[in-house]
């Protein structure tokens, strides 16, 4: 299919996915096209991506150095943030950037850290921005399509008052469907200490973590949005086919046929399998890739990995993707459903009875 359906030639395409193999196996493999890390750098940032990729990665390291102090620079930070919540007795549970760079980083300042995203029981949301509210912390209006904010999940940015925190406050673990099989209270209930971290502040599971981060990929349409979570799930596999960590197989593919969202799973692990992850231990449930049309699709989505998003993405690859590859019928149906009220109705993203600051 791949030779049918790419639109880069064998060569190019063998010398992107040369990069994400490396990502994927941590083992030198096939030499890295010049360039590669300046590639790889723009989405991950340098310093990451120096670790990732070795000194094949070309990296200059200056840049390394500088990209590692600013990562230091921005976990202190956000550990600032945590430490005034975990103080004031608020439980909540880090995931994504912060809870990977200790979850599956040798040193956490390796990774960049962008939104601290913070799950919190709804019960004590308004307290923990109460909290925060009066450290100097608002609500920023970020620009929205026409409908409107379409998280369902979480809410506008809520901002330090020097601008170097940026905290998205999570009352679900993700956006419909992930709600419908995973609960807030099933997330901290297997949540577990973030190792190497200085504070009591939990992650998620390796099952969840994993989890999210096939929904995540596949709200961003498996697009450039999406490189991080793919790189972050790909050391995830790595230190579970090492035995230092253990995710659910059984469990990830009842939940997500439970919660509509089996056929995302199973298109982001093909993408991981193409990137060279070892899948060979998945239930067949969770292993059979997508075949025609969705088939095609997904090779020019490994078009797309394989050169960085060079080509850009256009709104008809959004849509063809969420037709093919990232929801299935009924929840297209309602995400479509959902964006023809917000037409009408657009939703602020802010907290009812908040206001942007």
């Amino acid at each position: 299919m791949g030779a049918t359906s790419s639109r880069l030639d064998p060569a190019a395409r063998a010398a992107g996915l040369a990069v994400w193999r490396r990502i994927a196996t941590g083992r030198d493999g096939a030499p890295l096209a010049p360039g590669a890390g300046e590639r790889l750098a723009a989405f991950t940032g340098a310093a990451a991506a120096g670790w990732l990729l070795g000194p094949a990665g070309g990296l200059d390291a200056g840049a390394v150095e500088r990209s590692r102090l600013f990562n230091r620079f921005a976990r202190a930070r956000r550990e600032a943030c945590l430490a005034t919540i975990l103080a004031a007795g608020i439980p909540v549970v880090a995931l994504k950037g912060f809870a990977s760079a200790f979850q599956l980083y040798p040193d956490p300042d390796l990774r960049v850290m962008g939104d601290l995203d913070l799950l919190v029981r709804p019960a004590e949301r308004d307290r923990l921005i109460a909290l925060l509210a009066a450290e100097g912390f608002a609500f920023q209006v970020t620009p929205t399509g026409p409908w409107g904010f379409t998280s369902t999940s979480s809410y506008q940015p809520f901002v330090s008052a020097d601008g170097s925190v940026n905290l998205d406050i999570h009352v679900a673990p993700d956006c419909a469907p992930v709600p419908a099989s995973l609960s807030v209270e099933a997330v901290f209930a297997e949540a577990r200490p973030l190792p190497g971290c200085r504070l009591a502040v939990p992650g998620p599971s390796p099952t969840h973590a994993f989890l999210l981060f096939a929904s995540n990929a596949a709200k961003d349409k498996f697009g450039r949005w999406s490189v991080k979570k793919a790189v972050d799930a790909l050391l995830l596999l790595r230190r579970e086919r090492a035995g230092e960590l253990a995710v659910d197989w059984p469990w990830l593919a009842e939940t997500a046929r439970r919660g509509r969202y089996l056929k995302p799973l199973r298109v982001f692990l093909a993408l991981l399998a193409r990137c060279g992850a070892d899948v060979s231990a998945l239930p067949p449930e969770l292993s059979r890739p997508p075949a025609g049309l969705a088939g095609r699709e997904l090779e020019r989505v490994v078009d797309d990995w394989a050169d960085f998003f060079e080509r850009g993405e256009s709104f008809g690859d959004y849509l063809r993707r969420e037709l093919l590859l990232t929801a299935e019928p009924s929840v297209m149906l309602a995400n479509n459903w959902a964006r023809l009220k917000g037409l009408v109705r657009p939703r602020s993203g802010l907290p009812e009875g908040y206001r942007a600051g």
